[in-house]
């Protein structure tokens, strides 16, 4: 069995998608958030994973009011990260999986991709465009996986898979897809342009 965790923010305007606020405010850019956590969800539930919300602050948005959540816990993402996937590793008999909320171009195809790669590789990794990833699965834990990562840079991935080698996972890199942080990765989904002009 493959467990599947979402990290996740209230999508509350002013505190999501903070690098679109200049371009179209804070609360278009609170919409765009909250339409790419709902295209998540619904991926999650066509993959047919067990999976668990992990948010960053309790909230009583509706969106998050049907669903089966617990809070992060760590003082940074890494540390959010290990403790969330410890946990899921508990039920993850097979392994587990961590997506973000904001891309649009993962499926149910990458999520069944990964659980299969997991079966003969001890860490997964979709790539993202700017250098990060959009998932992450593994099945086996160490909070060194995660030491020295500058999170929010384009040297995510790279340090990432350094940190993996020196603890000898074996390690699959799927393809690479587009996360959604700026006015030009906005501007490759036309729901999302559309969904803007509207609101």
């Amino acid at each position: 069995m493959i467990a599947l965790g979402i990290f996740a923010k209230p999508p509350s305007p002013g505190s999501v998608k903070t690098r679109l606020i200049p371009d179209i405010g804070a609360s278009k850019a609170a919409g765009v958030y909250r339409y790419c956590l709902e295209y998540t969800l619904e991926v999650a539930r066509q993959s047919g994973l067990d999976y668990r919300l992990y948010i960053s602050e309790i909230s009583d948005d509706a969106l998050l009011q049907d669903e089966e959540y617990a809070l992060q816990r760590g003082n940074d993402l890494g540390a959010r990260m290990f403790n969330a996937m410890k946990g899921l590793l508990v039920t993850g008999t097979d392994g587990a999986i961590i997506i973000g909320s904001d891309c649009l171009d993962i499926t149910a195809g990458h999520l069944h991709q990964a659980a299969q790669a997991l079966a003969d590789h001890e860490l997964v990794l979709l790539p993202t465009l700017d250098g990060g990833y959009a998932l992450i699965g593994c099945t086996r834990i160490n909070p060194e996986l995660f030491r020295n990562v500058r999170w929010s840079t384009d040297q995510v991935l790279k340090q990432t898979v350094a940190n993996a080698r020196d603890l000898d996972y074996r390690v699959r890199l799927l393809d690479p897809v587009r996360d959604i942080d700026t006015l030009q990765d906005l501007e490759k989904y036309p729901e999302l342009l559309a969904l803007i002009a509207s609101s």
